[in-house]
């Protein structure tokens, strides 16, 4: 890298140093060939805050973003600077940027906690201008509340337990496990959020109810739930996977942070969809599982190639649908088999076919008669 000279407009990522102090690395090669231009100036002022200082969010904000930055303006031209963030009293690594006099901090992955309490305060002594000046001293910038979480139901159930431990409801029929971090309750709520709007494209207005969702982050959790294969997985009520006999319609899953989520929800919201459309008639479970594999893009089928099966009809049943494609070789190719199937089907019918089909079943209709025969067969 060049060095870099007094007149320049100089924008710097900051790096993450212990205790979660950021401070940007001024713009200079790795072995420190590019520095302020100490000494060959003579300005020893230290940068303060501008007079009219460009301050966000602006001090006592309220409902500000999970991920929302902080900035503030010096009253002259910075070389680096470090913003410390501390939510809850807790810090809260990120990055800071320079761009002229205008330092901006950046949360990491996944950002703030819901209501969370956020001070951010300039590193004084990792702040300074062109000249090496660092900053006077630490000041904070501003201080402002994180927004609540977006909860999608107004439901209000008790809690699973788990070795004698009970999840945290993050919404009244959201449950984690306990060893997730508060931060990530954002994500996990908006991706509910996300995988209501993809399934709403496809089937209108819901039928179903929200299920009660289980978010695991550990082996213990996922087993208890989803069983020893640790699959995603929609429980109707009445039904178990693990140990857990689910009392009302629940969807579990395995990992709190995949970042597929949404999509894994899209996939089993569209399986209580369906159950609710049918009213306790049946369609074929590579019907089920493929269109909730089209709406959902989960698994993902780009790259998959061949058929994971040679007659879709023999796998019409649930149980041998969850038995054959246990095996790992015919898991990805199986679901995208039945996916390009659907997609065929829907491509002929129109996207309001599959609720017409699904009318016509509840309403004592075969399956086959309705559907015809296979496409991709």
């Amino acid at each position: 890298m060049t060095n870099i000279k007094h007149k320049s407009r100089i924008q710097v990522l900051a790096i993450s140093l212990p205790l979660l102090m950021l401070v940007g690395c001024g713009g200079g090669s790795s072995d420190g060939a590019s520095s302020p231009a100490t000494g060959t100036s003579a300005d020893t002022t230290a940068p303060t805050m501008a007079a009219s200082a460009a301050i966000a969010p602006a001090n006592g904000s309220i409902d500000i973003g999970y991920s929302a930055v902080a900035k503030f303006t010096a009253s002259e031209a910075l070389f680096t600077a470090s913003i410390k963030m501390a939510c809850d009293g807790v810090d809260v690594p990120g990055t800071t940027a320079v761009s002229g006099a205008v330092a901006t901090y950046t949360p990491l992955a996944p950002g703030y906690a819901a209501n969370a309490k956020c001070t951010a305060t300039v590193n004084a002594a990792l702040t300074k201008d062109l000249a090496g000046n660092a900053f006077a001293s630490n000041v904070a910038i501003t201080n402002f509340t994180v927004k609540s979480l977006g909860c999608t139901s107004t439901a209000t159930n008790t809690p699973p337990v788990v070795n004698g431990a009970a999840l945290v409801a993050v919404c009244g029929n959201v449950f984690v496990d306990p060893t997730v971090a508060k931060n990530q309750y954002p994500a996990i709520v908006e991706s509910i959020s996300t995988a209501i709007a993809a399934d709403k494209a496809v089937y209108g207005a819901l039928q179903s109810s929200q299920p009660d969702v289980v978010v695991c982050s550990t082996a213990a959790c996922g087993t208890y739930f989803a069983g020893a294969s640790l699959r995603n997985v929609m429980l109707p009520t009445g039904s178990f996977a693990g140990q857990y006999l689910a009392p009302r319609t629940t969807v579990v899953l395995t990992s709190a942070t995949y970042g597929r989520n949404a999509l894994v929800l899209a996939h089993e919201f569209s399986h209580v969809e369906v159950a609710a459309r049918l009213n306790g008639s049946q369609v074929p479970a590579w019907f089920d599982e493929g269109l909730a594999t089209l709406i959902g893009n989960e698994p993902e089928c780009t790259g998959v190639t061949g058929k994971g099966v040679t007659d879709l009809n023999t796998l019409a049943l649930g149980a041998n649908w969850t038995s054959y494609t246990a095996s790992s070789a015919n898991f990805s190719k199986t679901y995208c088999q039945a996916r390009a199937e659907v997609a065929a089907w829907t491509s002929q019918h129109g996207i309001t076919g599959v609720t017409q089909l699904l009318q016509a079943v509840s309403q004592g209709q075969s399956f086959a008669s309705q559907y015809g025969a296979l496409l991709t067969q």
